[in-house]
C-alpha cells in the first residue's frame, strides 16, 4: 500500500507541471503587464517599462516558465502583483471557508442523496420514487447561480431569515451550502438509485434472500456494500470539485474564498496568485482522488489483494 501511495504521489508531479504550463502560458496571452498592475494606472510610462524589465516580463514565454519552475523547486511561488505579499498567505487566510463550505456541502448531499436513493432503488415505482426522481432531475439540471439568487431573494431578502452575504457567522454559510448541496445531493440520489437497482438483481443477492437473510441485511450490507464504488467516486469527485468550483456561489453571497480570489487575481493578470491558486487546487484535488483510490481496498478485499502485491 505505501509502494502504492508513493508511486501516486510522483505521478502527481507531470500533472502539476502540464496544469502549471497551460495555466502560466493561458495567463502570459492575456492582455496587461505586471508594472501597470503594481504601480497603478497613473505611473509614467518609463516606470512601468524599467519594473517589467525588473520581473523578466519582456521574457520569451519558456525562459519566464523556466524561472517559475526553478522559484516552486526553492519553495518561492511568488509575491503576488496586486496585495505585495507572499501568494499563500492569502490562499491560506481564505481557504477555510471554501474548506468549510465544501465539506458542510458533501455532507448533506451524502446524508439526504444516498439514503433516498437506496429507499427508492428498493421501493422502485413508488411515489417516493417518482417523486425523488423528479426533484433529482430538477435540482441536477438548475445552474447554482440561479438557486443561490432565488434563495437569496426568498429567505434574506423577503423574509428577511437569513443573512445575504459575508462569512461572519455560521448563519452566513446556511445558503451558499444548501446551494452546493443539493445540487450534489440529486447526483447521489439518481447515481445511488441506479447502482443499487444493479445490485439487488444480481444472483447473489437472490441467493442471500433464499437462504432467509433478513431483508435489511441484504440491502444495508450485501447490496450497499458492493454498489458503493461508484457512489464513492462520485462522492470524492464532487468534493473535489466544490474546492475549486465554488467561485459562483461564493461570488454570489460575497463570500471570501479561494473561488473568489482565483477570479479577481485573473481580472488582474495577478500571475503569480493565480498559478499558486490553480496548483493548491489542482493539488487538493489529486489527494482527494488518492483517498478515493485507498478507500477502495476497505471496501473491495480484491482490490486491497492487489495493493498489497
Amino acid at each position: 500500500m505505501l509502494r502504492y501511495v508513493l508511486k501516486r504521489l510522483l505521478l502527481m508531479i507531470p500533472v502539476l507541471i502540464g496544469v502549471s504550463f497551460i495555466v502560466f502560458t493561458i495567463m502570459s496571452m492575456t492582455p496587461g503587464d505586471p508594472g501597470t498592475i503594481i504601480l497603478g494606472n497613473n505611473a509614467t510610462k518609463e516606470a512601468v517599462e524599467e519594473m517589467n524589465r525588473q520581473l523578466g516580463y519582456y521574457d520569451p514565454l519558456l525562459v519566464k516558465y523556466g524561472r517559475y519552475l526553478l522559484g516552486i523547486v526553492q519553495g518561492d511561488f511568488g509575491t503576488s502583483y496586486r496585495s505585495n505579499t507572499p501568494v499563500f498567505t492569502e490562499i491560506f487566510a481564505r481557504f477555510p471557508n471554501t474548506l468549510i463550505l465544501a465539506s458542510c456541502a458533501i455532507v448533506i448531499s451524502v446524508i439526504i442523496g444516498v439514503p433516498i436513493g437506496i429507499i427508492s432503488a428498493v421501493k422502485q415505482y413508488s411515489v417516493l420514487d417518482y417523486v425523488g426522481t423528479v426533484v433529482a432531475m430538477f435540482l441536477a439540471s438548475v445552474p447554482q447561480f440561479w438557486l443561490g439568487l432565488v434563495s437569496l431573494l426568498i429567505f434574506a431578502v423577503n423574509l428577511n431569515l437569513l443573512p445575504s452575504t459575508g462569512n461572519e457567522s455560521w448563519e452566513n454559510y446556511i445558503l451558499p451550502v444548501l446551494t452546493l448541496a443539493l445540487p450534489c445531493a440529486a447526483k447521489n440520489l439518481r447515481l445511488t438509485r441506479s447502482t443499487m437497482l444493479e445490485t439487488i438483481r444480481a444472483d447473489y443477492i437472490r441467493t442471500a434472500k433464499a437462504k432467509g437473510v433478513p431483508p435489511k441485511k441484504v440491502i444495508w450490507k450485501h447490496a450497499l456494500q458492493n454498489a458503493l464504488m461508484p457512489i464513492i467516486t462520485n462522492i470524492g469527485i464532487n468534493f473535489g470539485t466544490l474546492l475549486g468550483g465554488t467561485v459562483v456561489v461564493e461570488s454570489v453571497f460575497g463570500m471570501q474564498g479561494v473561488g473568489t480570489l482565483t477570479m479577481t487575481s485573473i481580472r488582474m493578470k495577478d500571475i503569480p496568485q493565480v498559478m499558486a491558486s490553480v496548483l493548491f487546487l489542482a493539488f487538493t484535488y489529486s489527494i482527494m482522488m488518492l483517498v478515493i483510490d485507498i478507500a477502495y481496498a476497505y471496501i473491495d478485499p480484491r482490490i486491497k489483494a492487489r495493493y498489497v502485491r
